[in-house]
């Protein structure tokens, strides 16, 4: 995981994460990139515009599994980083 207060670490990880997960989507390997999307989502500073994009570009069961993982992820960035109140919202 990068510095969350590293804004272009953040920035390098979450692009990273989003193509590594839409590359492994692309073979067919669901499970892979669903964790790189849900780290990408994770880090993402609108977290609810790109769940609505994702949304409309994976498959219906694939977002269900993303949206399955994401509290485990997003529970573990939490605790690798202790945000303050007004980053959360």
């Amino acid at each position: 995981l990068p510095d969350l207060k590293d804004a272009e670490a953040v920035q390098k990880f979450f692009l990273e994460e989003i193509q590594l997960g839409e590359e492994l989507l692309a073979q067919g390997d669901y499970e892979k990139g669903v964790d790189h999307l849900t780290n990408a989502i994770a880090v993402c500073g609108q977290p609810q515009q790109l769940l609505q994009v994702l949304q409309q570009t994976l498959p219906p069961p694939v977002f269900q599994m993303l949206l399955t993982k994401l509290p485990s992820i997003s529970q573990r960035i939490v605790s690798a980083q202790s945000l303050s109140e007004d980053d959360i919202e």
